[in-house]
């Protein structure tokens, strides 16, 4: 009976696991916590081991796996081919690697100005963590400039403005986050998000990614 139920969801839902080709399932959680592995966090500022002795006000960045390989594939899948179920599998067994996070509310990086994307990334792994930690998630942040998807070759996202987040909708109540997203390259985007939820008085106390680029110090 077990294995009918797979078989069946997968002639309603034509998807297999990218990474054992089960029948049914976007992204089993057990597999996907296979490309993962236990982490020391990261220093947001200059991505060395935190916590930092040149970075006294930073927090700590918690993460799956480096940007390469089966992590990469995964995160691709994520956003290019509108795997929206697989994203929450991500977060759950992103979960099962990271301790010690507590927070009032996950908050997720939005998507970008004009993004033709069909959901937000980084919201679906933001659900995903939200199932484990039993910490609600408040999408309340909005760009409010206009920037690639990427930063271009030969620049960075420091250079992003201070101001590059909004705060939308009510967070009351909510005294303390953890910022969420697929993927962390530099740390600029998460600190400035953080400064944007800090300036109406909400402490982020960590972030999180899927994945993290090579930075200085990785």
């Amino acid at each position: 009976m077990a294995g009918i139920v797979p078989f069946l969801l997968h002639l309603i839902f034509p998807v297999r696991c990218p990474l054992c080709g089960r029948a049914g399932s976007c992204g089993c959680v057990e597999c996907i916590k296979e490309v993962l592995s236990p982490n020391f966090s990261l220093c947001i500022k200059c991505l060395g081991p935190y916590p930092c002795s040149e970075h006294s006000s930073s927090f700590p960045h918690y993460w799956g796996a480096r940007h390469e390989g089966m992590a990469r594939k995964l995160v691709h899948l994520l956003k290019y081919e509108n795997n929206g179920a697989l994203g929450v599998s991500m977060g759950m067994a992103l979960a099962s690697y990271v301790t010690g996070m507590s927070a009032d509310a996950l908050v997720p990086i939005p998507l970008h100005i004009g993004s033709p994307r069909l959901f937000n990334q980084s919201r679906k792994i933001a659900q995903g963590l939200s199932l484990k930690f039993d910490i609600p998630m408040r999408d309340c942040l909005a760009w409010n400039v206009e920037v690639a998807p990427r930063a271009s070759k030969g620049s960075t996202r420091s250079e992003l403005p201070e101001n590059s987040f909004k705060v939308t909708g009510s967070l009351g109540g909510i005294k303390t986050a953890i910022i969420c997203d697929d993927v962390c390259t530099t740390g600029a985007t998460i600190q400035k998000a953080a400064s944007s939820l800090a300036k109406i008085g909400i402490e982020v106390v960590g972030s999180i990614s899927f994945t993290v680029g090579k930075g200085p110090k990785l």
